[in-house]
């Protein structure tokens, strides 16, 4: 729609698909240090830098500084080396910008011929992923909007419409739409333009689609308002306003338009409450901005005479609407001049002016009819345009096909050798599976097997246990029965004897208190004992205050402490032994140390499992700890214990 806010919309959709770009180049470099990289890479001839370094200052000055002619000039000039370039995606932009930067340069002939030879590269790019390439499509159909020509339009619609939903882009494709209204709105064509508005009132209530949805709902309203349809604008204008609300991401542009149509809408349904509210809001809004945007001020006017009528103040009305009708001179803008004269009207008509005002009333509804007359015309074209769209296709579709018969030939041709790939493919596939089988029976068999030790282990424990109980504990209490069954003197150091054997054997089974006293006091304890009952020297270093393993498996580690002691008792031939308990960042280390005969591990690992050491690797593994084993022959044995901290 060529009404006064599609020149916002236009703005728009490039503070939405750009303002992150602005932002950065904002924030992180200044503009004179681009202008000096640009410049720098250029004298060097390297272009795709000084390409890059061009789209951000250009894009500054347009969005951040509104200095549109600068940045034309700059794009003009940079337009003899863009051949030398490389990089895709910033050719692309470089269109879009020298694009943009015309376009707001007001040279509206010259960004469509900077948008044709965009279209033209991205034709033969041939990447339908780049964001670039549909939104060149969108941008000349706005400028081709500007221009009248409706089917030329209507086409770039069209294919930006497709390359949007070939992207997923939901934001792009509903401005797309958006445009597409704007487009019929501008012919008079309301119900096309209602139809293609349904998408983004059925999308757009989330935030991050709130400026399209308001721009939508502000078209909806002015295509109603030329209805006659007074209920329909009321709506639409309210449902602007809840898009336009604190919580959403609405540029201030948006905020600044919609504040200017409430206010306007309002006065003209004579609600001066809201009306003056809005239009106290747009005046905040509107602080030393008007002269920087200058297509705003044409809003700023129409709010200012429509708020200055509801609240008779007849000349100053009269003045701003003459203002607002000197601007649109200059501008191809039927609705908002039919807006201007039909308001000079009811200013004329309330000053009891009747000549006047039906002067421009009648100027009102001479405007308006041209514009419906030629609406049919123009609503034939579009029809005709889709037809020829459509035949289009079907030619692309018909080529498509000849193609296909041809591929299928080289597809006969090449089957024998997809067949042979699957084939080669299904094999390793197969082999890697019965690896894996492999894998897991031989993980099953290992599990069974420790099971079927720690079963044969605890077996030989209470077989152990046993023989002790009878052999010594047993003889032990027969002896101090016939005793007192023969009224003899006590023997006490039998009784002592057969404490002692019973403690040692508890101790073996679980050490006295080890919840209270702790794993380290119990080592301590341990190596006193083994001290006490061997003729090896046992010491001990334990350099760790506070254990930082799990409750749960310091018996596991007591065991595997006690599990090496009685190797060294029984099998080591050792003078002494050592055990040092140390840490690191990450672990806690147990290391027994003796001078004994040692053994060759990696000759003998059956002497490892003899040993009872597969024993003490298989405690390890179920908690997730490191054994490391070092022997050597005359020298002695060093174990290892690794426990992980919590």
């Amino acid at each position: 729609m060529k009404l006064l806010y599609l020149r916002v919309y236009l703005l728009l959709i490039f503070l939405v698909s750009f303002s992150a770009q602005a932002n950065q180049t904002q924030d992180t470099v200044s503009p004179q240090k681009l202008r000096l990289t640009y410049q720098e890479a250029l004298a060097n001839q390297s272009y795709n830098k000084a390409l890059k370094a061009l789209n951000k200052l250009g894009n500054h000055l347009i969005f951040n500084e509104i200095k549109h002619k600068d940045s034309y000039i700059l794009f003009n000039g940079f337009k003899p080396y863009l051949a030398k370039c490389t990089d895709i995606e910033e050719r692309a932009r470089f269109y879009i910008n020298y694009a943009e930067a015309a376009t707001y340069a007001q040279d509206y002939k010259g960004s469509l011929k900077i948008l044709k030879e965009g279209t033209l590269f991205m034709e033969q790019v041939k990447d339908s992923s780049l964001y670039e390439y549909g939104y060149v499509y969108l941008k000349a159909a706005e400028n081709t909007n500007k221009l009248n020509m409706f089917s030329d339009s209507s086409l770039y619609f069209q294919k930006a419409e497709t390359l949007f939903t070939h992207q997923k882009d939901t934001l792009m494709l509903l401005w797309t739409k958006s445009g597409l209204s704007t487009l019929f709105s501008n012919y008079a064509i309301y119900d096309k333009a209602a139809e293609e508005r349904e998408l983004i009132f059925k999308l757009g209530n989330k935030d991050k689609y709130a400026q399209v949805l308001a721009i939508a709902h502000l078209g909806a309203a002015s295509d109603a308002f030329f209805q006659n349809q007074s209920d329909e604008e009321l709506y639409h204008i309210n449902q602007a306003l809840k898009a336009n609300s604190k919580h959403s991401d609405i540029s201030e542009i948006v905020n600044i338009i919609t504040l200017a149509y409430a206010s306007t809408t309002y006065a003209r349904h004579n609600d001066e409450e809201k009306s003056n509210y809005y239009f106290k809001q747009l005046n905040q809004k509107l602080k030393h901005k008007d002269n920087q945007i200058p297509f705003i001020n044409s809003y700023y006017k129409l709010a200012q005479s429509q708020n200055a009528l509801l609240n008779t103040r007849f000349k100053d009305a009269e003045k701003y609407a003459q203002q607002l009708l000197v601007n649109l001179n200059k501008v191809n803008d039927w609705q908002a001049l039919a807006r201007a004269y039909l308001l000079l009207a009811e200013i004329n008509e309330q000053q009891k002016n009747n000549l006047k005002a039906l002067h421009y009333f009648k100027e009102y509804v001479s405007l308006k009819d041209s514009v419906n007359k030629a609406a049919s015309r123009k609503k034939f074209a579009y029809v005709q345009t889709q037809f020829e769209t459509e035949k289009k296709d079907l030619e692309i579709i018909r080529n498509n096909q000849d193609i296909k018969l041809l591929q299928a030939k080289n597809r006969i041709v090449n089957q024998r050798y997809i067949f042979g790939g699957i084939l080669i493919v299904s094999l390793f596939i197969l082999i890697y599976i019965w690896r894996l089988r492999l894998y897991a029976i031989k993980k099953a068999k290992l599990q069974k097997e420790f099971a079927r030790n720690l079963i044969k282990h605890l077996e030989q424990e209470r077989k152990r246990i046993a023989g002790e109980l009878h052999d010594s504990i047993g003889q032990n209490l027969l002896l101090i029965k016939n005793n007192l069954m023969m009224n003899k003197e006590k023997d006490a150091g039998l009784v002592e004897q057969t404490i002692n054997e019973v403690r040692n054997m508890s101790q073996s089974l679980h050490p006295f208190q080890f919840e209270k006293l702790g794993l380290l006091t119990s080592i301590e304890h341990t190596i006193q004992n083994f001290q006490r009952n061997s003729t090896i020297f046992y010491s001990e270093d334990i350099q760790v205050d506070n254990l930082q393993i799990e409750k749960e498996k310091e018996i596991f580690i007591y065991r595997m402490v006690q599990e090496c002691l009685a190797n060294v008792e029984k099998h080591s031939q050792a003078k002494a032994c050592r055990v040092e308990v140390t840490e690191t960042d990450t672990y806690i280390k147990f290391e027994i140390k003796d001078n004994g005969i040692g053994f060759d591990v990696s000759e003998k690992m059956e002497t490892i499992n003899s040993l009872g050491l597969k024993n003490l690797k298989e405690r390890a593994a179920f908690l997730g700890s490191l054994v490391d084993i070092n022997s050597v022959k005359g020298k002695g044995t060093t174990i290892t214990i690794k426990i992980r901290k919590n």
